[in-house]
């Protein structure tokens, strides 16, 4: 307690040492004593009043008769009570009331005394230290991180997006380290608070589930931030606006988080083969990604189509940044995949995509896939017109696993392999064909090519 009085040489100190250590801590307050001119008085003022403060002193009532109501407000008397284990506690009376004159009924209302009060502690209860744990700030590599070349629904233009997982509750985000070397240097590209939920698949995902898959789902073993994800509906979904994912390398979306046990939880109502990723078959603890939408990507001048570079991922936090030598270094080989046209569906030979027959000519059809109009944005399913196409198809024709032909610069959503081209590439009608189509397209003398789609047509 720090005492303020008039004309004061200095501004001297009370403290109750007893209750400092009793707490461990300090509480403090300045009172004014104008009237003390001397710190020696102000002090002893101050202490008896710290301890007025600072010691529960005990009230009490009690009627009594008239052999004490001699005593006045402000007198002492001794107070025992066996009941209690009280004994001569010194009492200073604050009231003295009465019924009534008649009445012999008297009432002392009155405090323990500060002058009672001893120097030293017998008995307390520990103290409940309230403070926090002084943070250590300490960081640690990434243990689960993750690069992915973006696609053209989130870009454009080349871009990647990175991604880790929190090592510590402190953890802010990331710097992003480019090396054009080979990993003997790095250069500083940008700050990232790219900390997204991460998770490993439980058991597997086939490959045959509906697109709109409905029935099946998946769980997924949360390492940490699984909180952070939320039920959503139908229309966000189909919009990519909420619960993006990305599973191994298959871009999906999910309409339903439902609780399983401890960090597990199962993924349901979900949308596969998103933003020209194909439906593929998921292993026991493939990595998942939660995505959310807004979440920064990276772009540099070095980030090229046909290129691998090194990068690293440095946590920070709001104390400190890492060290970028205890970083692993991510190899991403980069092909361009926000130019890359997408995959064509509904690849059929006369009709069919199953078990497809010939006997002469062979009818190729297929629906191909616009960027901007329906590669995946919107309503799954919709058929484009036959006008929306982007860039050219190319067909290859197999027979026993050798390419036989290969016919670009398609500019239809139809090819014919004829009978005369089939006995003029085989000798006579092949008993089986598989033919694969793709989707390319050219830019700044650059040939950006979709993934291949296959189907298998056998003779009569």
């Amino acid at each position: 307690m720090a005492i303020d009085f008039k004309d004061s040489i200095s501004n001297p100190m009370a403290m109750d040492i007893g209750n400092y250590v009793t707490q461990g801590r300090t509480v403090s307050k300045t009172i004014q004593l104008a009237s003390f001119t001397t710190n020696e008085n102000a002090s002893w003022a101050a202490t008896h009043q710290l301890q007025k403060e600072s010691y529960p002193f005990a009230t009490l009532s009690v009627p009594v008769n008239r052999n004490l109501f001699r005593l006045q407000v402000g007198d002492c008397f001794k107070f025992s009570y066996e009941k209690y284990g009280i004994s001569n506690m010194i009492c200073r009376i604050l009231q003295i009331s009465e019924e009534n004159l008649e009445s012999e009924e008297i009432t002392i209302t009155a405090m323990e005394d500060i002058f009672s009060v001893s120097n030293s502690v017998t008995r307390y209860t520990a103290p409940v230290i309230h403070a926090s744990e002084k943070p250590t700030y300490v960081l640690v590599p990434f243990t689960h991180q993750a690069l992915f070349e973006v696609p053209y629904v989130l870009s454009d233009a080349i871009k990647v997006l990175p991604l880790a997982c929190r090592e510590e509750n402190l953890d802010l985000g990331f710097d992003l380290y480019l090396s054009v070397d080979g990993g003997n240097s790095y250069s500083f590209l940008k700050r990232f608070s790219n900390l997204q939920p991460y998770g490993t698949l439980v058991g597997t995902y086939p490959a045959d589930t509906y697109t709109i898959d409905e029935e099946t789902g998946f769980t997924i073993n949360f390492v940490d931030d699984a909180e952070l994800i939320e039920t959503t509906t139908w229309a966000n979904i189909f919009s990519a606006e909420r619960n993006t994912a990305i599973l191994g390398s298959e871009i999906i979306s999910f309409k339903d988080i439902i609780p399983v046990s401890g960090e597990q939880y199962k993924l349901e109502n979900v949308i596969r083969g998103r933003f020209g990723t194909q439906k593929v078959a998921h292993a026991a603890d493939e990595a998942f990604w939660f995505v959310r939408k807004g979440i920064a990507l990276a772009a540099h001048s070095e980030i090229l189509a046909g290129v691998t570079r090194k990068i690293k991922l440095v946590p920070y936090n709001i104390k400190y940044a890492g060290d970028i030598s205890e970083s692993t270094a991510i190899d991403l080989s980069i092909d361009g995949r926000s130019k890359k046209p997408y995959i064509p569906v509904n690849f059929l030979a006369n009709g069919s995509s199953k078990v497809s027959r010939y006997s002469a000519d062979i009818v190729l059809t297929w629906s191909p896939r616009y960027r901007s109009k329906g590669a995946g944005i919107g309503t799954p399913g919709v058929v484009l017109a036959d006008t929306d196409r982007e860039g050219l198809f190319e067909v290859g024709v197999y027979v026993s696993d050798v390419l036989m032909r290969t016919t670009t610069a398609i500019d239809a959503a139809t090819w014919t392999y004829t009978e005369t081209m089939n006995n003029t590439d085989n000798g006579s009608l092949a008993s089986e064909i598989v033919f694969k189509l793709l989707n390319y397209r050219t830019e700044e003398g650059v040939l950006y090519e979709s993934d291949q789609v296959e189907v298998t047509c056998k003779k009569n």
